[in-house]
């Protein structure tokens, strides 16, 4: 799984290198046999995030695009789209991507984590509930029939950003939610979400989601 999505990250056209980023000395293995960059972090690594930071000292890279291992329908477009809204920002910090929603239950699953944005496409609030819901407690509709967007896990930060976030302590709504953006959020940086109008993907967060995987992987040519 790890190789098919650094396969995929490889067809960036904004990255200017890829590094695989583990803690284990299986996947440190396969991925440097295939050809790969990969470097060792140490086990109190807590995320991708930490990771990224921990890995900063030995890069002079301005930005970093956080990849998980387990975005396996990673589609290079989303990524280059991501960098270059990053890259023209006046003041960037913190990018993200997502994607709109019209299936309630789909929605209503703690594990696809939902945003909801300002008018200026900052995020408001990642939260595992489904938001917005209006005073009746129902999901209200934001554009045309869509019900909401659910947050895509895949990030970009500047230097600055990391090195600031990487000084931080875990906050309440990240411990409530155990969700590491919102650390982000309660310390008043600002993440910019792309949110993207069409959209297939599957990350592997569950089991049911590594069945999902393995279905597409031995029923479809590589997407």
């Amino acid at each position: 799984m790890i190789l098919h999505v650094v396969e995929k990250a490889s067809l960036c056209t904004t990255l200017s290198d890829i590094v695989v980023l583990t803690d284990d000395q299986r996947i440190f293995d396969v991925v440097a046999e295939a050809g790969y960059h990969v470097a060792m972090t140490s086990e109190n690594c807590a995320s991708g995030t930490d990771r990224i930071a921990e890995y900063m000292q030995q890069s002079d890279a301005s930005a970093f695009v956080n990849i998980q291992g387990d975005e396996v329908t990673l589609d290079p477009s989303h990524i280059d789209q991501l960098v270059e809204k990053f890259t023209h920002q006046s003041q960037p910090q913190m990018g993200t991507l997502a994607h709109w929603c019209e299936d309630e239950k789909i929605l209503s699953i703690p594990s696809n984590v939902k945003v909801v944005t300002s008018v200026s496409g900052n995020a408001l609030y990642f939260s595992r509930s489904i938001i917005p819901v209006n005073q009746d407690g129902q999901i209200s509709g934001l554009e045309r029939l869509k019900k909401g967007k659910i947050h895509i896990g895949i990030y970009i930060y500047t230097r600055e950003t990391l090195i600031k976030l990487q000084s931080l302590e875990p906050t309440p709504l990240e411990k409530i939610e155990k969700l590491e953006q919102l650390r982000a959020l309660e310390n008043n940086i600002a993440i910019n979400v792309t949110t993207l109008n069409n959209y297939f993907g599957l990350a592997v967060d569950t089991p049911e989601d590594l069945e999902k995987a393995n279905i597409l992987f031995n029923t479809q040519a590589p997407f």
